[in-house]
């Protein structure tokens, strides 16, 4: 093991240490450090070749940029930019390469993205999480955690417990996501029942599979202090799902895999904060102009072997600054899902899934677009509320696209006992597969 490697874990001491612990500091004291920040990584970007081109695109300076509004004056970086920066990094510099992390993306968007972390990186992405856990309420140190093993990260060996851990500090359950399908949800039950975590740490579909499968068959659900879905995006109808079965606490948290959660939403909160000691979250409209509502542009303040400069997210948000300090409403989700029209341009889908929002009865929703004139709504039904029966939701869902699309689509509509997830183990509620 490399030396860097072995000194993950006193960079992670050392940004819990560091890191604020709170969320409502003074706005005065976080812009002032975050100007900072943001000064010392445009001073190190300026000497990054792929970032030296776009200074020299934009016609600017590192000196021009001394806080989170200027970096609207600077070109954002794409996927496909920062995908070949990536791969030319690996291959360019084999003597890194076992002083790095890689996570890869789940390619969802087409092709899978290796991002490279330095261990100090990843240190501070990793204490960045248990800040914002212990922010909402949850206590690590003496909170028991209930999770599966992330994809990148992979199973551990066994679940038998550390010397710390048999003291009764920093408990934690990890087992593996396969266990959670069909009759094999029953078990994880069981598991969750007789472990009882104050935290449950899931994908979202898992979690919203667990409540269903304890609904239909009349299985007590231990309710967790807190739970925070991971990897997928919260809509209305699992939130109003999962609040339901596992009460009110709900930590939602949103991030990318290319450097981890900054924007979150804790319990009793109708807004989300940003960790704007480690990121800048800016909304851009499609001039490129600061707004309250347009894409999601972030720039991580901690990755300077690697950096994050004006990221495109590709999701769209709403939000409001005050104090100078951004806040968000809403994460409304991919602005690349797009439904794709024979004759007309393409058009977002988020319209689709606002349809599905705002309908009584569901537990889970998804539209699948076969052709250009098949349209294929796979709904799961909410066990506990009969407001509506199957029939009347159908005609409501066949009624709404026909207003945003006329007779342009051939509606079928799949009642299913569960939505499965992808093979990449994510569950999106829009698929296009329109060539």
């Amino acid at each position: 093991m490399s030396l860097q490697k072995k000194l993950k874990n006193f960079y992670t001491v050392w940004y819990l240490l560091t890191l604020r612990r709170s969320f409502e500091a003074d706005p005065r004291k976080v812009k002032t450090d975050q100007n900072r920040k943001i000064k010392r990584l445009m001073t190190r970007a300026y000497k990054i070749p792929v970032y030296r081109k776009k200074f020299e695109e934009s016609g600017t300076k590192p000196s021009d940029y001394r806080c989170s509004e200027d970096l609207s004056k600077f070109p954002t970086l794409t996927k496909p930019e920062l995908r070949v920066w990536m791969q030319e990094e690996w291959d360019n510099h084999p003597e890194k390469q076992k002083d790095l992390n890689i996570l890869s993306t789940s390619g969802s968007s087409g092709t899978p993205l290796k991002m490279l972390y330095t261990q100090k990186e990843q240190a501070c992405s990793d204490a960045n999480w248990a800040r914002a856990l212990s922010a909402a309420g949850y206590n690590a140190f003496f909170g028991k955690m209930y999770s599966f093993a992330t994809s990148h990260k992979g199973p551990r060996k066994n679940n038998r417990d550390s010397i710390i851990q048999s003291l009764g500090f920093m408990r934690r359950r990890v087992v593996g996501e396969d266990y959670a399908v069909g009759d094999g949800l029953a078990d994880v039950i069981k598991d969750i029942n007789e472990y009882k975590p104050d935290l449950l740490c899931l994908r979202r579909n898992v979690l919203v599979r667990i409540v269903n499968y304890a609904e239909k068959n009349n299985l007590k659900l231990w309710k967790p202090k807190f739970y925070a879905p991971i990897s997928e995006m919260i809509d209305d109808v699992t939130r109003q799902t999962l609040q339901r079965a596992l009460g009110p606490g709900l930590i939602d948290a949103y991030g990318v895999s290319e450097m981890g959660s900054f924007i979150y939403q804790f319990p009793g909160k109708n807004f989300y904060y940003v960790a704007n000691d480690i990121a800048v979250a800016n909304v851009l409209d499609q001039e490129n102009n600061l707004a309250d509502e347009g894409r999601i542009v972030v720039t991580s303040l901690y990755k300077h072997t690697y950096p994050l400069i004006n990221y495109e997210t590709l999701d769209i948000g709403s939000s409001y600054v005050e104090d100078g300090l951004r806040y968000f409403t809403t994460i409304h989700g991919r602005m690349n899902d797009l439904v794709k029209h024979e004759k007309d341009a393409d058009s977002s889908a988020l319209q689709l899934m606002r349809i599905a929002n705002h309908t009584v009865g569901l537990s889970q929703f998804r539209f699948v677009q076969k052709t250009y004139h098949d349209m294929l709504i796979q709904l799961v039904r909410d066990q506990m509320n009969e407001t509506f029966t199957n029939e009347e939701i159908e005609q409501h869902f066949v009624a709404e696209v026909q207003k945003l699309y006329g007779e342009e689509f051939d509606i079928k509509i799949e009642w299913l006992d569960e939505l499965p997830p992808e093979k990449t183990g994510k569950q999106r509620c829009f698929v296009c597969e329109v060539e």
